[in-house]
């Protein structure tokens, strides 16, 4: 197991440089990532700091060809990005916004546990441990309670039309994208101060 998770460790590290030189980490993320893997008993594997995103669908959950994004910003969006969007006359267009999430290998289930606890206390309320094996250690779903899904459009009829209402609909994105951070921060600074068995 010693080797098994050195190795998950230097992945972990590794994966922010790459990510980072290429361009595929969230903007404001490294940090984060880079205070959980100082930890000992922990190793990140994938994360997503938050997003707004306008999506074309039925449904917003969907995949493929259920729905599909036409936008999307982990930055704060914008009216007049949202109307770029909705002039395209899409028939039916959600706004989106969702909290981090985070995926996060502990070295022990005790860790797991540990950062678990902590997570729900930090507002990750839908949080869990997600697989489990004696080699890799615990994989720990960091899933932010910070969540809106707003239909714009319906079956090609605006629900939200005046600058006015999507100005305040765009500011609630925008506000749950940062209530999102606020608790991810929140998250990091008390695994870092109280790290337990992830120390």
């Amino acid at each position: 197991m010693a080797r098994s998770w050195e190795w998950s460790k230097r992945k972990a590290s590794k994966a922010i440089v790459e990510e980072r030189d290429v361009g595929y980490l969230d903007p404001g993320i490294a940090g984060v990532l880079e205070r959980l893997n100082s930890l000992p008993g922990l190793a990140t594997t994938s994360s997503c700091i938050g997003r707004v995103s306008l999506v074309e669908g039925r449904v917003h959950w969907g995949r493929d060809e259920d729905s599909r994004i036409l936008y999307k910003t982990h930055g704060e969006v914008t009216v007049e990005e949202i109307v770029r969007v909705l002039s395209r006359g899409t028939p039916d267009v959600w706004l989106k916004a969702t909290g981090p999430i985070m995926h996060v290998r502990a070295r022990s289930l005790d860790c797991a546990l540990h950062l678990l606890s902590l997570a729900r206390e930090s507002g990750f309320k839908h949080s869990g441990i997600i697989a489990h094996s004696s080699e890799g250690g615990s994989v720990v779903e960091l899933l932010s309670a910070a969540q809106m899904a707003v239909p714009l459009v319906v079956g090609g009829s605006p629900i939200f039309s005046s600058a006015r209402q999507l100005a305040l609909l765009a500011e609630r994105a925008n506000m749950t994208v940062r209530e999102g951070r606020a608790r991810l921060a929140r998250l990091v600074d008390q695994i870092a101060g109280s790290p337990g068995s992830c120390g």
